[in-house]
């Protein structure tokens, strides 16, 4: 028998006065006031402007620590036709990064060299042999987008070779800088841009903004077309949307422009991944870029190498799209596979190894793992564990992997401290990345399962499942699916609004999908009226005719064969229970 960890259901509890407020003043219904005091938005200034995002709202971009260097350095460059090497990384935000700087520099002209780093034989970041390489080649600046900050050594190889560098980056800030040229990263402790919480993919974007202004000034554009920045907005979009930064401020601006933008993209690219992801235009969402194009992107540098996700968003051939799509697509099929296969293995070893709820972390290290899907086993796990997750890939004498996190434990500050044990580390709050000696494993599992023991109590680690509102799914309609549109593109810091119904009848439920995973339920909706409901992955909690059950629940329109219908996607789902 698997084990569970307990969920929560809790309610939400607006504040009244601040509902009556907004709802008056913004002239939307209660419903939707709610819904932007429940994600903290009881300001009247800031729930219209989330409501309403503009890219006229956009924060100055010299504002950025770095901007003026940065932008002045790479006039610089193309003042004096210097060789400008993109150095990028394999995930979805470093391909659509170096996607956006390869393409504006084609659009004014200027041709650039690309490096994508192998995730298996050269790792995350710069690496000296690499960066030595690019200089003797005659790159004279390089610009790193999605990473760099860490890499102080390779920096100065970079330098003593004849390079500049340029970092466009967006992880946590070492105690000690980089020898760059300039750095773009919002994390900075005095940087004066306001959004701090930009993916990669948005500061490449800010950085175009400003380097097109300058160019502007100086008269580039006279005798050369001016690029239409929104025309990268897609990229930036799938690049925001995939790293899974909170979708406000200045990523709910991008995001909310730039799913337009992919759902009309002219980029051959763009439109052959939404082909093969089976994505129609109107179909496009955060969740549609999150769920199928991100990890087609991803899958090329998880299985392969993500060279081909950077000319698959750069290509400008129809054809070469279309056949870099489909490879993408099979290996992201691959992937699916070997996930789930190193999924259910670890699930059997935590749990063969007691009681999941007694321990405080999961650290788990095994030979034969493909590191390049750890990352999301590691995350799949936390979200059935709800525990801290390292999981590690061993070969030739070192532990390579992943890890996984909860709020209450951040994991570069854990790892930190931990560094004794540590060959390499770096990454975020909530997800990083490290190599570690064979040897040393146990003693890291056991020094990391002290720190969660330390650092989390049992509010930490009780899942939670938090709703918004008591909704009865008799009042599914459309009315009420505009009213949580108007929240949208959802996604981290702005969950999609989920409704508590109580007591839903089952007329009909069914186990659908190839590994029967999935429920397919019809609810009594009143009024001789079924509603129809989908139950992904919950296949263990399925009811049976007959039952009454509670459902945390979600507005959705189902678009099939051309035809819109109105449904329930259950979140979760428990035997009935009363009120209070």
């Amino acid at each position: 028998m698997s084990a569970k960890i307990p969920v929560i259901w809790e309610m939400r509890q607006p504040d009244p006065s601040q509902v009556r407020m907004l709802a008056r003043e913004l002239r939307v219904t209660e419903l939707v006031a709610s819904l932007l005091v429940n994600r903290g938005l009881a300001d009247l200034a800031e729930a219209r402007a989330f409501l309403s995002p503009r890219l006229g709202a956009l924060p100055d971009p010299f504002a950025m620590k770095g901007m003026e260097r940065a932008v002045d350095r790479i006039i610089g460059a193309l003042d004096r036709r210097e060789t400008i090497c993109v150095w990028g990384d394999y995930d979805v935000d470093g391909v659509t990064s170096a996607a956006q700087l390869i393409a504006f520099f084609r659009a004014i002209g200027v041709a650039v060299r690309n490096v994508v780093p192998d995730r298996f034989t050269e790792g995350y970041g710069l690496n000296a042999a690499g960066v030595a390489a690019a200089a003797q080649a005659g790159a004279t600046l390089i610009i790193t987008v999605d990473c760099g900050i860490s890499n102080a050594a390779e920096v100065d190889v970079a330098c003593d070779n004849g390079a500049d560098v340029i970092i466009v980056d967006h992880h946590q800030v070492p105690a000690t800088l980089p020898r760059a040229h300039a750095i773009l990263n919002p994390m900075q402790a005095d940087c004066g841009y306001p959004d701090k919480r930009l993916a990669a993919c948005g500061v490449t974007w800010v950085l175009l903004i400003a380097l097109r202004s300058r160019l502007r000034e100086r008269g580039w554009f006279r005798a050369r077309a001016e690029p239409d920045l929104r025309d990268f907005l897609d990229l930036t979009a799938i690049g925001t949307v995939a790293d899974m930064v909170p979708l406000i401020g200045v990523n709910r601006i991008i995001t909310s422009a730039g799913l337009a933008r992919v759902a009309a993209s002219t980029r051959p690219g763009v439109r052959a991944l939404c082909q093969v992801a089976a994505i129609r235009p109107e179909r496009v969402s955060a969740g549609a870029v999150g769920f199928h194009l991100g990890p087609r992107i991803n899958a090329a540098g998880r299985m392969a190498h993500a060279s081909a996700g950077v000319a698959l968003m750069t290509t400008e051939d129809v054809a070469e799209a279309a056949q870099i799509a489909a490879g993408v697509d099979a290996y992201n099929l691959e992937r699916r596979q070997v996930q789930e296969e190193i999924f259910q293995e670890a699930v059997r070893l935590v749990e063969e190894a007691g009681d999941p709820g007694a321990r405080r972390s999961i650290v788990l290290a095994r030979p034969g793992w493909h590191s390049g899907v750890l990352g999301i086993v590691a995350s799949k796990l936390v979200e059935r564990f709800h525990r801290p997750t390292v999981l590690l890939s061993v070969e030739d004498g070192l532990a390579k992997g992943s890890a996984r996190s909860i709020k209450g434990f951040r994991l570069v500050a854990h790892l930190e401290l931990l560094a004794e044990h540590l060959v390499k580390y770096g990454g975020h709050d909530h997800a990083a990345g490290m190599t570690l000696e064979v040897g040393r494993v146990d003693a890291f599992a056991a020094a990391f399962e002290a720190a969660a023991r330390a650092a989390l109590d049992d509010a930490h680690l009780t899942r939670r499942l938090r709703l918004d509102s008591e909704v009865p799914l008799e009042w599914l309609c459309d009315a009420l699916y505009e009213d949580t549109r108007r929240l949208a593109p959802y996604g981290q810091g702005n969950p999609e609004p989920t409704f508590l119904a109580r007591g839903a009848y089952v007329f009909e439920a069914r186990l659908v999908g190839e590994d029967r995973r999935h429920v397919k339920l019809r609810f009594d909706g009143g009024a001789g009226r079924a509603i129809d409901a989908i139950a992904f992955g919950q296949a263990a909690d399925c009811p049976a005719p007959g039952d009454r059950v509670d459902l945390a629940w979600i507005p959705e329109l189902n678009v099939f064969r051309g035809e819109a219908k109105l449904e329930a996607r259950v979140k979760a789902m428990r035997p009935s229970t009363p009120a209070g």
